[in-house]
């Protein structure tokens, strides 16, 4: 087989080509210390390590739930821990005034100090983090909770359904008694007398045939068509109204949840409404029963207004809110343990699947500094050789 000069060249520059591009690959590897640079270096490998990268992204947002939701819950249960606190307080105070030892005077002492303990529990379900009302469900840019007005019904054929709003302003419980039976809304006048200062004084007052608003002074209370009225005759068994301080209820009745897996959620925030109670802006009404606010607010009014027996019958409705605030704080402490659970077990899953994309991607030093100096020996090999077919010419066959 007769091989031509030309073929020589061919395969000599060939050869010196293919040793320089090995060169060149082994110094780009060692520049980078990664031995996949481009998709074309390992097609299967490369796409391989695009997944791991985006598992390891999303691994590393449910991460950054966990340490973010950790902090909120903490940031809650610390409120919680405080409402604890001042509950307790609430229920020594309330236990002394139903003790019927106390003067009207000393009782209103004590509606003072329950009206601070009260304002702390507003401001701890006001709670924020940053930005965020961590007692607003998922309308977390919003606060909890505003002061309004309420009322306390002392009349056992009477339900906050009856009463179509409050109205008005009042620093103190003003106290209200219907003095005739009758209908609201109905064909003929009713008396009634108020007092804004715990009974001491009454000021009386007249609802008019066809009207259902009740005025007391800065405040009214506006009855529904046809809610019946008891004139109360000092037995306690009529129609007592008591309008006082009560909050309503501004967030989501919806948490705010953070996703920590790929069908995993985590509560953040909790609904006031289902911690507090207060009053449900939707329809004018309490939350139902366990509700720390309206109890509050009826035994407020109670202790302004000297009544033990309505002091007393308020115990059990405190004391039941306490038991479910614990509760509520028990269930945030195992949401923070969850998020701590889940942050660890996340933790070591995304360091193995780094690990993974090192072991694809990254190149091994030690072996790459060997190929570099076996690539470097072979193209000063071809490249020698090649040099010398070059310099043939036909005298040499001579």
């Amino acid at each position: 087989m007769r091989i031509a000069t030309s073929q020589i060249y061919t395969a000599s520059l060939k050869q010196m080509n293919t040793s320089l591009n090995n060169v060149m690959e082994l110094q780009m590897m060692t520049s980078s210390q990664k031995k996949l640079n481009n998709p074309s270096d390992d097609p299967s490998g490369a796409a391989l390590s695009m997944q791991l990268r985006s598992y390891s992204a999303t691994l590393l947002t449910y991460e950054d739930n966990c340490t973010l939701g950790k902090s909120y819950l903490a940031t809650a249960d610390g409120a919680l821990q405080v409402c604890s606190e001042r509950l307790t307080s609430i229920s020594e105070l309330a236990e002394q005034a139903a003790t019927e030892t106390y003067t009207n005077v000393q009782m209103e002492d004590m509606a003072i100090e329950l009206r601070q303990e009260m304002d702390s529990l507003f401001q701890m379900a006001n709670t924020k983090m940053g930005e965020i009302y961590l007692f607003s469900g998922n309308d977390i840019e919003n606060s909890a909770y505003e002061k309004s007005l309420g009322v306390t019904i002392d009349d056992s054929s009477m339900t906050h359904a009856d009463v179509v709003s409050v109205q008005g302003s009042a620093s103190h419980t003003v106290y209200i008694q219907m003095t005739e039976s009758g209908t609201a809304g109905g064909t003929e006048d009713l008396d009634y007398q108020y007092s804004t200062d715990g009974g001491e004084t009454w000021t009386t007052g007249t609802l008019l045939a066809g009207d259902t608003e009740i005025a007391a002074g800065d405040t009214s209370i506006t009855l529904a068509t046809g809610t019946a009225v008891t004139a109360e005759d000092g037995s306690g068994e009529g129609t007592n109204l008591y309008i006082r301080t009560a909050y309503e209820y501004e967030g989501s009745d919806d948490e705010l949840s953070l996703a920590i897996g790929e069908d995993t959620t985590l509560g953040v925030t909790l609904a006031g409404s289902s911690v507090f109670g207060g009053i449900d802006p939707a329809t004018g009404e309490p939350y139902p029963d366990p509700n720390l606010f309206e109890a509050l607010g009826d035994l407020v009014a109670y202790m302004e207004t000297g009544n033990t027996d309505g002091v007393a019958s308020c115990i059990e409705t405190v004391n039941d809110a306490y038991e479910h605030m614990l509760q509520q704080a028990a269930s945030v402490g195992a949401r923070q343990n969850t998020a701590e659970n889940t942050a660890t077990a996340i933790g070591i899953t995304r360091d193995c699947s780094v690990s993974q994309i090192s072991s694809i991607e990254d190149a091994d030093a030690t072996q790459l500094t060997v190929e570099m100096a076996q690539a470097e020996y072979v193209y000063e090999a071809v490249l020698s050789t090649t040099t010398s077919v070059f310099q043939l010419n036909i005298l040499s066959y001579l």
